[in-house]
């Protein structure tokens, strides 16, 4: 979290609010101990508490009126019943406010042109790539940061790279429809670990609507890849 709050104060242009109840200042930011002590509208909330404090956190996202949320906390379905169990709490809690799920267990998101940066590695040992042309979909947070590292050393510009892990809701065929119109975004890269049966068509006919070279790589098909694949369960 610490490194996420750091990352956006570098870059990021809008208003920010640090939420932690230990504290009432981080890095000259008057900090909140919860989400409804803040006055103003949030537009996106950044979670990065252990996994079972996240469904209590977003049902005040909810009550806030947050309408996106990127859950970079792991211990999810990845681990097990239980994991799933707190998932399943989190998709009722969405299903009544309306919000909208990047994760959990992710690295969230890195957009150069609008400095949003919940990737939580430290810029001191990961460079940042600069801004371009290329967007990354990909469960795997480590190929993402594979790929932050990849394109920062080769001087490759990016538009996003976008790290969606359990995809509870938020997924390749939603993030898709959004880079159709994205005018910072020309081609389009995914690492796709697996898409669910239901969500196969309508992937199709949105890789049809968009209109942009698009590659995937589907990881899995192996029987050591159907393993690392499972790390993100869906």
């Amino acid at each position: 979290g610490n490194i996420i709050l750091k990352n956006f104060l570098q870059d990021f242009k809008g208003s920010i609010y640090p939420v932690n109840i230990k504290y009432s200042e981080i890095y000259g930011l008057k900090c909140y101990p919860n989400l409804s002590s803040i006055e103003e509208d949030i537009d996106l909330a950044v979670i990065a508490v252990p996994a079972k404090e996240v469904p209590k956190v977003m049902e005040d996202a909810g009550k806030k009126g947050v309408k996106l949320a990127i859950i970079i906390s792991a211990g999810f379905s990845e681990i097990g019943k239980e994991g799933k169990e707190l998932e399943d709490r989190i998709r009722k809690i969405i299903k009544e406010y309306g919000i909208r799920v990047i994760g959990p267990n992710c690295m969230g998101i890195y957009d150069p042109y609008n400095g949003i940066d919940t990737f939580f590695v430290d810029r001191n040992r990961l460079p940042r790539p600069g801004k371009g042309k290329i967007a990354l979909l990909t469960q795997s947070g480590a190929i993402a940061l594979s790929f932050l590292e990849y394109a920062a050393q080769k001087r490759i510009g990016i538009s996003k790279i976008i790290s969606y892990g359990n995809k509870i809701d938020l997924d390749e065929v939603d993030i898709l429809k959004e880079l159709k119109d994205d005018k910072n975004t020309e081609f389009i890269f995914i690492y796709m670990e697996g898409l669910g049966e239901k969500r196969g068509k309508e992937f199709i006919e949105v890789v049809k609507d968009v209109r942009k070279p698009i590659i995937v790589l589907k990881a899995g098909k192996t029987r050591r890849g159907n393993i690392a694949a499972a790390s993100h369960t869906s």
